[in-house]
């Protein structure tokens, strides 16, 4: 047996603080959780955690969220109809710069194309919905388990992430993970520490950026108004913690939440540019399936060596100088890009390297060094830039690779020469102005590289699965709140896993049994597990490690209905088709719709993202320092209340469609930020949102009143029925909508809210006096 390992030290005293603890016997892993704090765990918070991270609690049909499907699967089949009208012509394919397909979602909803079909379908629906009745029995969790979901959310004395790896839940005090984090944001050489938020000056200069693009002709105008982000949100900073390092004081792997940021589809559009020449590098690995096609071609010799190196902290230790040096030495050695183009790639992710701020804990940081983390070109940028430094070395030494390959930062190779020319190949490996730092295991024998175990047996080449040493029983249960036949498909997919990586059936035996084990913790079906294994079993390994080709993409005339999954999922199925041949009865969509409909659940909230994301939440400040009555407290003395007739009185609840809803917030006439409610003489309600103070909102709908504006549903019905006089009109402030601390589109934010009222209060026409529902707000 032939062995070798080149590591770097570990930091300070944890290494030996670790094994003294495993001595002694301590343990603190409980069927998948790892509780870091002094304070024990309660058997019921165990028994909730248990369930994973990956749970979903039981989640009722929303009537409200039923309806927004409803009006996305209207706006949809209006589309089909117009275009089936109205045929696209497609322009020519010559492009002078490479486009992308970015594009906004679009809000073109044709309204004119709304047949009776579609109307008496919607109609039929809804109605039927509203009988559904819900039962607590169907929970998937007590109302006990559920409250202690909410006090760990919101137990501001610990934190909990899922582990780096091994699907683990990891429990840490909220001390511990602010001094990891502080270790890791005092890295001079990574970060610094700003005085202000630099938000407003950095989306200046990505505008200005964006501009000088479109007026080049590099980015075309749908690119341009997709990749100019109008109301960005703060990137924020959080960590995962690496318990495979160390199981007691477990370093943290830092991750920048930057989904809507600044610089988050600038990102998405490098990445689709450098795509194409990330695969075409020569060491790039794609996949596991295909490290076992090329070891499957291997013929073993008695003087090669199994070989894995890991780069320390790749995304971290690129300089921007390098890194952009090798984005532009691959860019023009294509000659695919016109010049102009490559240049103005460059720029952009130059500008992202350069202005990747983040918050953390009420400061603002800035990252100095490395790949821009949270952004989504990071991997293809870490790709190329390994792949440049690899042309200067692969090339000389051909005669001892036998194969070398790259996962992003892990390298597997085998070398042909012995062991001590593999040591001076990685001394020169490491010698290098780059700042790349490996961390090399050798082996004769067996070797472990991504999931797979790779060992010789009898001179040949064999794989089988391998796990680490923190894997957990990370399977999601069968009672968690997911559709049943995804569920059913997870084992087998599992199942053909491990039989595509173990060469040996005795293998694929052993790890199958211990793959069953595992799912029958989680509930799944004893008889269809047996099924499934034996059915993968008699598979041979190597027709798994075929390439499945590609489908080609057709356009699509079908019009699927898509919805949120919950506990009533089959009685919505039964209600779409039920009413489904009303809708082919309409001539046109008779030509589009099949006879049977076709439906789409989407994912719902699970455990992870109720307990998991405290980095993205911020404790609201208490806008209520006096303790005021919530509700809304009208003045009675304000020029508004003096137009209406209003006196001074405090409303603490209004009139919902199944009784009160209460007021939760104190509201006055001059709270900005509100959703509204107008109440005419005759009944009708009208709901309305404003970002100004209430008083002046009012004001103007007083003044089209009197004005006798018949551009707007409330004062064209104070025309037509109450002689344009706004005395009797009565007006109440009903919710506060807050800011997001984080930004984003506040007008998308408050509209949302504004649309669930109108629904809520059924104030939309003939029964109340909101012309319109605005969908847009929903188009994300």
């Amino acid at each position: 047996m032939v062995t070798g390992e080149k590591t770097l030290p570990r930091r300070g005293c944890r290494g030996r603080r670790t094994r003294r603890r495993k001595e002694e016997g301590e343990t603190q892993q409980d069927g998948g959780i790892f509780n870091l704090t002094d304070t024990p765990l309660t058997d019921i918070e165990t028994k909730v955690l248990r369930k994973g991270m990956k749970y979903v609690p039981t989640k009722h049909m929303n009537l409200f969220d039923m309806y927004i499907d409803l009006q996305k699967f209207k706006k949809n089949l209006c589309l089909k109809k117009y275009f089936l009208k109205n045929p696209i012509n497609r322009p020519s394919t010559f492009q002078f710069y490479q486009h992308t397909n970015l594009r906004e979602k679009s809000t073109f909803f044709p309204k004119s194309l709304i047949s009776q079909e579609i109307n008496t379908f919607e109609e039929m629906i809804m109605t039927d919905l509203g009988k559904l009745k819900t039962s607590t029995k169907s929970n998937n969790l007590t109302s006990r388990e559920r409250d202690v979901l909410k006090k760990l959310a919101s137990n501001d004395k610990i934190e909990i992430k899922p582990a780096d790896k091994g699907g683990g839940t990891v429990i840490m005090s909220t001390e511990y993970y602010r001094s990891e984090s502080n270790r890791i944001l005092s890295d001079e050489n990574t970060y610094r520490k700003l005085n202000k938020n630099p938000g407003k000056d950095i989306q200046d200069k990505f505008i200005q950026y964006l501009e000088e693009g479109h007026v080049l002709g590099i980015l075309n105008d749908q690119e341009f108004k997709y990749l100019k982000i109008e109301h960005p949100k703060t990137p924020v900073f959080y960590f995962l913690p690496k318990i495979h390092k160390d199981l007691f004081k477990p370093p943290g792997r830092p991750i920048i939440s930057g989904i809507g940021s600044v610089s988050s589809r600038l990102s998405e559009y490098i990445d689709h540019q450098l795509q194409p020449f990330v695969t075409n590098t020569i060491a790039h690995l794609k996949n596991t399936t295909e490290i076992l096609n090329i070891l499957s071609n291997v013929t073993w010799e008695d003087d090669l060596l199994l070989v894995t190196s890991d780069v320390q902290s790749l995304y971290t230790i690129i300089p921007h100088k390098n890194g952009l040096e090798a984005i532009e030495h691959f860019l023009k050695k294509s000659e695919i890009l016109q010049p102009e183009q490559i240049v103005f790639i460059l720029e952009g992710m130059r500008l992202i390297l350069e202005n990747n701020y983040f918050y953390f804990q009420n400061d603002f940081y800035l990252q100095v060094n490395g790949t821009a983390m949270g952004s989504r070109f990071a991997p293809s940028y870490a790709n190329l830039f390994m792949a440049f430094w690899e042309e200067s070395f692969l090339s000389e030494h051909q005669s001892n690779l036998v194969c070398y390959k790259r996962y992003i930062d892990d390298i597997f190779l085998i070398w042909k020469g012995g062991i001590h020319t593999l040591e001076m190949f990685l001394q020169e490996l490491n010698r290098n102005e780059m700042g790349i730092v490996l961390t090399t295991t050798w082996s004769q024998e067996r070797i472990n590289f991504l999931d797979l175990s790779i060992f010789i047996k009898d001179g040949k080449i064999k794989t089988e699965t391998f796990f680490k040493r923190v894997d957990v029983n990370s399977f999601i249960e069968t009672t968690s709140c997911h559709l049943p036949q995804w569920l059913d498909g997870i084992p087998k997919s599992q199942f053909l896993r491990i039989r595509r990586n173990c060469t040996d059936l005795d293998a694929y035996e052993t790890q199958s049994d211990k793959l069953r084990t595992d799912f029958l913790e989680k509930g799944y079906d004893r008889n269809k597990l047996d099924y499934t294994r034996n059915e993968v079993r008699s598979i041979e390994c190597t027709n798994l490690l075929k390439e499945k080709p590609k489908k080609e993409t057709q356009f699509s005339t079908d019009v699927p209905f898509i919805f949120s999954y919950n506990a009533q999922n089959q009685s919505i199925r039964r209600l779409i088709r039920k009413y489904w041949p009303i809708l082919r009865k309409d001539p046109l969509l008779k030509e589009i719709l099949p006879e049977r409909p076709r439906m789409i659940c989407r994912g719902v909230g699970n455990v992870k993202m109720k307990i998991a994301q405290k980095h993205t939440r911020k404790t609201p400040s208490n806008s209520n320092h006096f303790g005021i009555q919530k509700g809304f407290h009208q003045c009675g003395n304000c020029l508004n209340c003096r137009n209406t007739k209003s006196k001074k009185q405090i409303i603490t609840q209004i009139d919902g469609k199944t009784g009160p809803i209460k007021i939760k917030e104190a509201i006055t006439c001059f709270t900005k930020n509100v959703i509204y409610l107008l109440t005419c003489p005759c009944g009708l309600r009208y709901v309305g949102r404003t970002t100004r103070a209430l008083s002046v909102r009012i004001q103007e709908h007083i003044r089209s009143i009197r004005n006798g504006n018949e551009k707007h549903s409330v004062p064209l019905h104070f025309k037509n029925k109450h002689d344009m006089n706004p005395e009797g009109l009565t007006f109440i402030g009903i919710k506060k909508v807050e800011i997001p601390w984080r930004g984003g589109n506040f007008e998308k934010t408050i509209g949302k809210e504004e649309m669930n009222w109108i629904f809520n209060l059924g104030t939309l026409q003939p029964y109340g006096l909101n012309a319109d529902f605005e969908l847009c707000h929903f188009l994300d």
